[in-house]
């Protein structure tokens, strides 16, 4: 992660929805931000900003 200012986001998901994602990433060993910092890594590499440094 790069060394700048750090920004929050929150979003709202269905109580169903939210559960499952707590569960499966706590299976798999990770926790919900890290999964999300990555997925939003990825997409915004490959969506047009790939030249961040991510």
């Amino acid at each position: 992660m790069s060394k700048g200012k750090q920004a929050t986001i929150n979003i709202r998901l269905d109580e169903d929805t939210a559960k499952a994602f707590k569960d499966i990433v706590e299976r798999d060993g990770y926790t919900q931000s890290l999964v999300l910092r990555e997925y939003i890594k990825k997409y915004i590499k490959k969506n047009g900003q790939g030249a961040l440094d991510l």
